[in-house]
């Protein structure tokens, strides 16, 4: 599988069956109720903020409800995440410079497997004036789940910037919404035009939503439809091909084959597709290929493409990996 994919997955909850669910709650944390996932994409620029849902205010002042007449940007990340901390100063810079003008910046971040509240606490210490906004721990991921799954955004960091009405009038990357921010904040943005935007970019990201849902699910039916859509959209695209290609056959999601053929023909589909838009030279796109040739009974084929991606391994903790999977193939030949 390819290693940059893992952040996105964990931003889906798919690193693990479970995540807030079953891990310690810090004192205080009001019991939550049944998060129900929203539809991918039911939230979209125009759209009324949703509330915060937040456990523990780790820094600044607690923000209960969007108060009328002030702006709030509301930017995902967490502590693992390389951008996220890359964008720190940025976002650091930005409360400072808009402080007086109504701005409050939140930065919530929620549980999964390498990011506790712990090393949110420390981080933030550590940080010190480069985390100079307001940080949040998110209460069992009902405010990623309300913002980030409803918008149909994978990856972090990313924001969401409310207007003076309580609206989401933009999201995006902290790294781009300098411009719309200052129009936000003067009242010359057009939020129309933005929204046409976004959701024209919103429709690929809804498609891999949905197969991710599908997935988590387990949904076989749901699986290939969305699966199916999301790759005949995806041509060229490697890293998601190589994505769905995984996420399919990946021994720990256990899916039966032989009772759902179809799908090992869509996970071979994306995988050659990966394959192809990355040139063959791609260690963890030809580690997927060779997975799903094993699947499908072809060890031959499976053993020559993982030699291949052992051979283009670029560390050793990759080569141990790859070889570990070589090994398996050569074992049932």
């Amino acid at each position: 599988m390819k290693k940059s994919m893992i952040a996105l997955l964990m931003v889906a909850g798919l690193a693990v069956p479970a995540l807030a669910e079953d891990s310690p709650k810090p004192a205080g944390t009001p019991a939550a109720a049944p998060i129900v996932a929203p539809a991918p994409g039911s939230l979209t620029v125009g759209d009324a903020a949703p509330a915060l849902t937040i456990a523990k205010w780790v820094k600044g002042s607690e923000v209960n409800a969007f108060q009328k007449g002030k702006i709030y940007v509301v930017e995902f990340w967490a502590t693992w995440c390389g951008p996220c901390k890359k964008s720190m100063p940025h976002l650091s810079q930005l409360q400072k410079e808009y402080a007086d003008k109504g701005v409050t910046i939140i930065g919530v971040t929620s549980q999964d497997p390498r990011n506790s509240l712990a090393d949110v606490e420390t981080m933030t210490k550590e940080k010190g004036d480069t985390m100079g906004y307001t940080v949040a721990w998110d209460n069992a991921r009902a405010t990623s789940t309300a913002y980030m799954e409803a918008a149909a955004q994978n990856g972090i960091p990313t924001a969401f910037i409310v207007d003076k009405t309580g609206h989401i009038a933009w999201i995006g990357s902290p790294f781009e919404m300098d411009e719309p921010l200052a129009k936000i904040v003067d009242g010359s943005f057009d939020v129309a035009a933005a929204k046409k935007k976004f959701q024209a970019e919103q429709q690929s990201e809804v498609a891999r939503a949905n197969f991710i849902q599908a997935v988590r699910s387990k949904s076989t039916a749901a699986m290939l439809s969305s699966g199916t859509t999301l790759v005949d959209s995806a041509a060229g695209d490697g890293e998601l091909l190589n994505t769905v290609a995984w996420l399919l056959v990946d021994p720990k999601r256990g899916v039966d084959f032989k009772a759902n053929p179809k799908l090992l023909a869509l996970a071979e589909k994306a995988a050659n597709g990966a394959v192809e838009a990355t040139g063959g030279k791609d260690p963890g796109v030809l580690d997927t290929l060779a997975r799903v040739l094993f699947v499908k009974g072809d060890t031959a084929a499976a053993i020559a493409t993982q030699t291949k991606a052992v051979s283009l391994a670029d560390s050793d903790e990759m080569k141990k990996d790859l070889e570990s999977s070589l090994k398996e193939y050569q074992s049932a030949k």
